[in-house]
């Protein structure tokens, strides 16, 4: 070979070099292979601790991934296994337990730095937001309380909406997503004796060790009752989540899709309880606009905040893009959601039959009907009109409120409630007695609710509200409750 062939192949070898060291910095190609106890695993996700881009195993469990320039651990996870680690391009996935372990010891979600475990210890944040929330107080909610057996001193002259009371047997129900750890040796299940983490209501232990909810029980099994539980033994942790590179020393994590579906929210609300249908949110975003458009309970209850970046700073936690943390808040019927969630038009006219109100409701951006959740939820449309002087005027035509409606029972407006009736056309009742009937008339998703009214010529005035409440007002009057009702919306006009 002449000299200047052998410069010309060196100088190619060196550009070669260059050119595939720049490739290897630049991390186009790492090449490795998942595998399990019993040989190559594909299907499985493989990327950077932090990173969103993910690779999928192939059928020898090869992958082939950009090298991180950042020195981040390399992870792989695959449903059914545990979430798999390291630095080297070859990575073995340990399975799931076969079986729940019954005697499991829940961990508390309280901070205790004696219990290294407890959730809070970690997860502040996290912990913060679900204390203030709706599951964080399931167990020890008064209100819910005394609906359950009358714990709040109130003395009653009978024993209506008492479930303890009116239907006895009928207490595993309530606990089963109430307080879904509790034991209960005597098959009592007497919510109001929950002690030490059974009384933290739906808390985080519980919630991460949710394996499966399988399909076909929604409704006729509650809560507990209704998903599959996976707790490990001999004190090996593990947690089930959407993460699916949560990695930390003395832990096991496993990555679950369930958890960013509404499936995952199913047994607690949707249910048939002792034959009525009295919880429907599931069934209800089932034929929603929300489910079409492929949005997830978890998509407006447990919207990232854009704040929290870290969901445990300095406990073995890494930044991370604060779009993929989900909220602990898990806002329900508060009222800066239904105020966020309901649209209000009014529009005043005048014919020769007298002053008209027309009043257009929607229930917008939500994946169920309006109020949902708790049966007794209700919304009242208000409309009051005055003359010159200050006096009310008489409807002429259009509906009017019920007697249930309270205090504006007879006054123009519309009830959008889901009433249980009796036998006997009583009601409306609790569904843990005899329901003969249901009445519908809570608010459709994105489906506009228009009401007219016709007052006598004489009006000058009107006013519009719709309001909340979170009770019928004979069941919190007795009992003392003064903030169970809240003003959604108000419109006001005027006829020249």
């Amino acid at each position: 070979m002449s000299l200047a062939r052998r410069h010309a192949c060196i100088g190619l070898l060196l550009i070669v070099a260059v050119w595939c060291f720049i490739f290897a910095r630049s991390g186009v190609s790492l090449e490795g292979n998942v595998t399990d106890d019993t040989g190559p695993v594909a299907g499985a996700r493989v990327g950077w601790q932090g990173e969103c881009r993910r690779v999928t195993t192939d059928s020898a469990g090869r992958f082939f991934l950009p090298a991180s320039p950042g020195g981040k651990r390399l992870i792989a996870s695959k449903p059914g296994y545990r979430i798999a680690a390291g630095s080297s391009d070859s990575l073995r996935l340990a399975p799931l337990p076969r079986e729940d372990n019954l005697d499991y010891a829940w961990i508390e979600p309280h901070p205790d730095p004696v219990q290294i475990n407890n959730c809070a210890n970690c997860h502040d944040e996290i912990y913060q937001q679900w204390r203030g929330s709706a599951h964080g107080r399931s167990a020890s909610n008064p209100r819910f309380l005394h609906l359950f057996a009358g714990t709040d001193g109130k003395s009653l002259p009978r024993q209506t909406w008492n479930a303890r009371a009116e239907h006895p047997d009928g207490s595993a129900v309530c606990a089963s997503c109430h307080a879904p750890t509790l034991a209960s040796p005597t098959l009592e299940y007497d919510v109001r004796e929950a002690q030490g983490v059974a009384r933290s209501g739906v808390h985080c232990d519980f919630c991460h060790k949710v394996a499966d909810v399988p399909p076909g029980k929604f409704g006729t099994r509650f809560g507990r009752d209704a998903v599959r539980l996976l707790r490990p033994r001999d004190g090996v942790s593990l947690t089930f989540g959407p993460l699916d590179d949560a990695v930390r020393p003395g832990e096991t994590f496993a990555y679950s899709p369930l958890y960013k579906e509404s499936r995952y929210c199913a047994s607690c609300h949707e249910g048939i309880v002792f034959g009525a249908h009295a919880y429907g949110t599931y069934s209800e975003w089932l034929a929603s606009p929300a489910r079409a458009q492929g949005k997830h309970c978890q998509s407006c209850h447990m919207a990232p905040t854009g704040k929290m970046n870290n969901i445990a700073p300095g406990k073995g936690g890494i930044v991370r893009d604060p779009r993929t943390l989900a909220s602990h808040d898990m806002p329900g019927g508060r009222i800066d959601l239904l105020r966020e969630s309901l649209r209000m038009d009014v529009g005043t006219s005048t014919s020769t039959k007298g002053k008209q109100v027309a009043v257009e409701i929607v229930a917008q951006r939500v994946g169920h009907r309006v109020p949902t959740g708790f049966v007794d939820r209700h919304l009242l449309l208000v409309v009051q009109a005055w003359d010159e002087q200050g006096k009310a005027v008489a409807l002429v035509d259009g509906p009017r409120l019920p007697k249930k409606a309270g205090r504006w029972s007879g006054i123009a407006g519309a009830l959008y409630a889901k009433q249980l009736f009796g036998p006997a056309g009583e009601g409306p009742i609790p569904f843990w007695l005899h329901v003969a009937k249901i009445e519908d008339t809570r608010l459709h998703a994105e489906r506009p609710d228009r009401r007219v009214f016709l007052f006598s010529p004489s009006a000058r005035r009107v006013s519009v509200q719709l309001w909340y409440r979170r009770f019928w007002q004979e069941v919190a009057d007795p009992r003392g409750w003064t903030d169970y009702e809240f003003l959604v919306a108000e419109r006001k006009a005027a006829w020249r």
